[in-house]
């Protein structure tokens, strides 16, 4: 895992106590010492296609600082240990609403045929690509009518799909990098009692291969993997590296629920879970 090298302990908690007061100053220094872990995170996204990296990384900063309001710099629980599920969700959440299929009527689909063929234009007689100024002047078009344009020609992409990192890791597909919206709850229940519970600890009641997942997954003590990657480490399929973190999760909301009088939801396959039309 990625993080900040610079910073001793005493400095990372009191950086977020004095952020999360409200200190302008604090809360840059924050974001500086963590773009490097932020970046690294991004990487396990795809680029291109509708999600740009600098738009990743906009969400990451978003999702530390939501961490910082969230963390109790009085337990003994590493900052980015905590704060790397936020800055996950946070990415996660982006790329699925910007590879969201954008329906457009006939005359938004004719706006957008003017507003390519505009942008085209541009690009040949002057080399460069157009500034939204440019391209309102050029199409007639009002500005929030072209950025929904915009927004619609970035390309839906199938969750199946091949990210597009450039490397080796971008073989993951779209489906694997994304969250199971019940065990990503369950885990967020999880971190938010860190109050209380260490969660390097609290993982060490889990299975091994369930410790591998969970640990892995979510970047706890070890750098972040898809489940496919995990999967591969494992000598299992992606699908059941899911399932063995969903068996995981339940574990964990278990011993919690042991322990603390919590509403923790359990993930889905979990027992307690029904949905779908197949649901007793």
């Amino acid at each position: 895992m990625t993080v900040p090298v610079h910073l001793t302990s005493r400095q990372e908690r009191d950086l977020v106590v004095a952020t999360e007061a409200g200190d302008a100053e604090a809360c840059r220094r924050l974001v500086d010492a963590f773009l490097p872990a932020i970046s690294a995170q991004a990487r396990h996204f795809p680029i291109g296609d509708g999600v740009l990296r600098e738009e990743l990384l906009q969400e990451g900063v978003v999702g530390l600082l939501s961490a910082a309001r969230r963390y109790d710099a009085t337990r003994n629980v590493p900052f980015w240990a905590y704060a790397s599920f936020w800055v996950r969700k946070a990415m996660q959440r982006l790329v699925a609403e910007l590879t969201r299929p954008v329906a457009l009527s006939d005359r938004a689909a004719r706006d957008l045929a003017a507003l390519v063929t505009a942008r085209s234009e541009h690009l040949q007689a002057r080399g460069a690509e157009p500034t939204s100024d440019e391209l309102v002047r050029a199409t007639g078009l009002s500005r929030p009518h072209l950025e929904h344009l915009e927004l619609a020609a970035r390309t839906p992409r199938s969750l199946d799909q091949p990210g597009l990192t450039g490397d080796a890791e971008g073989a993951a597909a779209l489906r694997d990098q994304l969250p199971d919206g019940a065990a990503e709850l369950a885990f967020e229940t999880v971190l938010d009692a860190l109050e209380r519970h260490d969660v390097l600890e609290l993982t060490e009641r889990l299975g091994d291969r369930e410790r591998v997942v969970v640990r892995a997954h979510y970047g706890i003590g070890v750098p972040q993997q898809t489940l496919r990657q995990i999967g591969d480490r494992l000598g299992v399929t992606a699908e059941r590296a899911r399932q063995i973190e969903v068996s995981a999760l339940g574990h964990l909301r278990n011993v919690l629920a042991d322990t603390r009088d919590l509403d923790v939801p359990a993930p889905r396959g979990a027992p307690g879970y029904a949905s779908g039309p197949y649901a007793s």
